[in-house]
């Protein structure tokens, strides 16, 4: 569709052109930041009548020939018809934003993103322009002030985060310390960090505005609680626990919480930290857990903190995603994938259930079925354990999670599943030096189907590593959610989670405050209580091995499922790779 790398940026109440230049993206070509003349005007519809909209189709007057060009550029055709919704004919909602900024440059209207759902024509929206070119003359369903404050912006994130933003996915993570921390500092260094990365402070939008976020011209300070102390150490986890999991509300801007309680008993502090999934990766903890303790030091001192980089903006993040949508080899990425998930059937185990329907969306716009409630156990894999399967993945040139990845297949097999189903892994999409230090949710997805009809012949390590490498040189179409929606299932634009279990292999968080290092809280943090998934496998490297927890789907399946798959997952590592591999030929 044309040049998909532009930036969708828009600032509220900017009536200045230069407002809305490109920071990382060219604009349009042919768009300017002015109206066009009336000549100008005249020889767009000579174009248009040319292009086969002619008669009552072609668009009328010096309006509704430029919003018809601009539309046109973006759906890369000739003309439209000026009574043709804009949205039957292929415009999507990440282009809405573009369309909002283009044409308040032009005609000087500020144009809200819902403005274009409600008068989708050519003929409709220009119309909207003209009456509100004057005004005294404003529809009444038309807010006359901005919902955001002056200097706030409007941007388009990503569809990974917008696809996000409705499930509502809540990490939790918590750390014991030993010794005096001063609270103050610490609240201040969340705020530092919290001003630091608009991913933690904007408000991300819901239902018809589904994609887009407020950027507020002033952060605020971060959410940050301190509990009275309690008498225990188990008291104190579970007032901690009570307050991180009060429902944070993206929409507000309350994306991450902070709470810190003290024990008598012990005289420990726990300090934990709650954030939702659509600004926030497995990347961010890292960041965060470096950040947190370098705010913390300077405000100690007295001092602001002084970060090493900028980092990313939401419309930077957004405008980079595009660019990697018009990679030159796209189209034969989406084609591998066409190809691969083909016919894939659903996840089948005995005695499943008819309990959630899985080919219905969410009812918020997400292209995802909704979540069920699941049960989880957790175990540890020694290192020692784990010699062998390293050693083969560096005997193989492959990641070792690539061989968890293969043992977790064949625990579902012999757990009663049929064999082929696909496996979605989370992947971080490292772009540049900017974006890998900035806290955001930057997954991009790949697909593994190993047990496919493409793969068979191999042992199932083999068949692993195949499909891994060749998932990991096709992964750009899948960060898009689309693509995965229509390889999966065509026109139905749904993601059907019933054909694919997940995998999720983890980093350990770990933080230090004032020279003292934090202690993982584990038990009753990080899992949530509900799934996506049929089946999902949360992998977390230790300095002992691996924590390991295993989480099935109960309206799906019997919880009984759970302790089957983790008793064939710690069999077949017990076993070690060359017995997988003489099973599986």
């Amino acid at each position: 569709m044309g040049e998909a790398t532009r930036e969708v940026r828009h600032r509220r109440g900017a009536s200045d052109p230069r407002l809305l230049g490109n920071r990382c993206c060219q604009p349009l070509p042919s768009l300017r930041g002015v109206e066009m003349t009336q000549q100008e005007a005249l020889e767009a519809s000579d174009t248009a009548a040319g292009s086969g909209v002619v008669g009552d189709e072609s668009p009328r007057g010096e309006t509704e020939v430029m919003v018809e060009r601009l539309f046109a550029e973006m759906l890369d055709v000739p003309g439209l018809p000026r009574t043709a919704s804009v949205f039957d004919l292929g415009l999507d909602s990440v282009w809405v934003t573009v369309a909002c900024a283009r044409l308040e440059q032009m005609t000087g209207v500020r144009v809200r993103f819902t403005q274009v759902f409600r008068t989708p024509t050519v003929a409709q929206l220009a119309a909207w322009i003209d009456t509100n070119r004057a005004p005294a003359r404003i529809e009444p369903d038309v807010p006359a002030t901005p919902s955001a404050a002056e200097g706030d912006e409007l941007v388009a994130i990503t569809p990974i985060q917008a696809e996000t933003v409705p499930q509502k996915i809540v990490v939790e993570i918590a750390w014991w310390f030993d010794g005096e921390i001063d609270v103050a500092a610490l609240e201040r260094a969340a705020a530092d960090v919290h001003r630091r990365h608009q991913a933690l402070h904007a408000r991300y939008l819901h239902g018809p505005e589904l994609g887009l976020a407020e950027v507020p011209a002033d952060p605020g300070q971060a959410e940050f609680h301190r509990l009275a102390d309690e008498d225990s150490d188990k008291a104190a986890a579970d007032a901690l626990r009570r307050t991180l999991r009060i429902p944070l509300r993206v929409d507000e801007g309350k994306v991450w919480r902070c709470v810190l309680v003290r024990s008598g008993e012990s005289g420990r502090t726990l300090f934990g930290v709650a954030v939702d999934h659509s600004g926030f990766d497995g990347r961010s903890w890292d960041i965060l857990t470096a950040e947190l303790p370098v705010a913390y030091a300077a405000r100690l001192a007295g001092k602001a903190p002084q970060w090493p980089g900028r980092t990313a903006s939401l419309a930077e993040m957004a405008c980079d995603f595009r660019h990697q949508l018009a990679s030159s080899d796209i189209e034969a990425q989406r084609q591998y994938w066409r190809d691969e998930l083909n016919e894939l059937p659903t996840c089948q185990f005995p005695g499943r259930s008819d309990g959630a329907a899985q080919a219905t969306p969410m009812h918020d716009g997400s292209r995802y079925s909704p979540a069920g409630p699941a049960v989880l156990r957790s175990f540890q894999v020694p290192e020692s354990q784990l010699r062998s399967w390293n050693d083969y993945a560096r005997a193989n040139g492959m990641p070792p999670s690539v061989g968890v990845a293969a043992v977790y297949v064949e625990s579902i097999v012999r757990a009663g599943a049929l064999p082929d189903f696909a496996v979605m892994v989370p992947i971080a999409n490292n772009s540049g030096e900017v974006i890998d230090r900035t806290v955001t949710n930057r997954v991009g997805t790949i697909l593994l189907r190993p047990n496919g009809p493409s793969r068979s012949g191999q042992h199932l390590l083999a068949r692993m590593r195949g499909s891994y490498q060749q998932a990991m040189s096709a992964r750009d179409a899948l960060l898009a959610p689309k693509d995965l929606a229509d390889a999966l299932s065509g026109s139905e634009g749904v993601i059907p989670l019933d054909r694919m279990v997940a995998l999720n292999y983890n980093s350990t968080p770990s933080l230090s405050l004032g020279g003292m290092d934090g202690v993982l809280v584990s038990e009753g943090t990080a899992f949530a209580t509900k799934s996506f998934f049929v089946v999902m496998l949360l992998v977390t490297p230790t300095p002992e091995g691996l924590h390991v927890a295993v989480q099935v789907r109960t309206d799906l399946h019997d919880p009984s499922l759970v302790d089957d798959i983790k008793q064939h997952f710690l069999d077949i590592i017990n076993d070690g790779p060359e017995r997988l591999e003489l099973l599986t030929a």
